[in-house]
């Protein structure tokens, strides 16, 4: 069984970009022709069915972000059953956006049941090491799954509890230790661990900062476009064959069109065309440099 850390790093190795695309269904905008007049999940698995295919020819993952299907209560997460499944048969990868983090049987059962649907996960740090240990058991090389741990949120507010000092460093730099040290046992591909870091693209000035604490992490980046973060300041997470980062874009690419028009596929699929290449670019360019060094 391939690994969720070797396949993205194949893929991305193989000319597919280092993006992933979140999925966040916002019932105003979706296209009016898709499933008019049908209940919200049966209008969002409609939308996804159309626009996956073209998402997969740009990108290698997409991470739906499972808030946006529970407000609509079981048939929404059926909706998001479906979406995942739907996006692995495009061939995507699935990171599940699903923020979790307990401790004991709770945990076990969350990783049980999100792992059934994505290969990777989002995960709170905040409850220790114990309540990562149930999912971190679904990255050993017999499962192959990956998590992606909160270190440096895209939000203002991360600062309120992120930038308190621990020992001399911002909390945020304890955690970015904690998720090296979490993943350092299990099996590498290409240079990295399954335990991989969200870092926000708002905060490039602390890019290069944590990517050194987390040499053997993926880095998932939020908070591109409508947050304001650029991915002309995300050289510094790229390593010098263009891995070891996956820049996220939502609105931008899924939310690029207005609800009436009638070419919204061929919108979406040029924004995400788009977005690859410009992402492309900055990975490369930043093996470019080293190679000048």
């Amino acid at each position: 069984m391939q690994s969720f850390v070797a396949a993205l790093a194949e893929r991305v190795l193989g000319g597919q970009s280092p993006i992933v695309i979140g999925l966040d269904p916002r019932l105003d905008a979706l296209p009016t022709s898709v499933a008019p007049g049908a209940e919200p999940a049966v209008r969002i698995t409609a939308f996804y069915r159309e626009a996956l295919p073209a998402i997969a020819r740009h990108a290698p993952a997409v991470k739906p972000n499972i808030a946006f299907f529970e407000q609509y209560g079981s048939a929404g997460y059926a909706a998001y059953e479906t979406t995942c499944a739907e996006a692995r048969r495009c061939g995507l990868l699935v990171v599940g956006d699903i923020k979790r983090g307990d401790i004991g049987s709770t945990a076990e059962a969350y990783a049980e049941g999100h792992f059934r649907l994505a290969n990777a996960v989002t995960l709170h740090p905040y409850l220790g090491l114990d309540s990562a240990q149930p999912f971190l058991a679904h990255c050993r090389a017999d499962k192959g799954r990956g998590v992606f741990v909160l270190v440096r949120t895209s939000n203002p507010g991360a600062k309120d509890f992120q930038d308190l000092p621990v020992g001399g460093e911002p909390l945020c730099d304890v955690v970015a230790r904690a998720v090296t040290r979490w993943g350092q046992d299990l099996p590498q591909a290409h240079g990295y661990s399954p335990v991989g870091a969200v870092v926000g693209a708002t905060w490039p000035q602390e890019l290069a900062r944590l990517r050194a604490l987390l040499p053997h992490s993926w880095l998932l980046l939020p908070g591109v476009g409508a947050q304001g973060g650029k991915v002309a300041d995300l050289a510094a997470a790229f390593d010098r064959h263009g891995l070891g980062a996956l820049v996220n874009q939502s609105r931008g690419v899924m939310q690029c069109f207005q609800p009436g028009d009638r070419d919204w596929l061929d919108r979406v699929e040029q924004a995400a065309a788009a977005f690859a290449t410009e992402c492309r670019a900055v990975a490369l360019g930043r093996s470019s440099r080293q190679d000048q060094q």
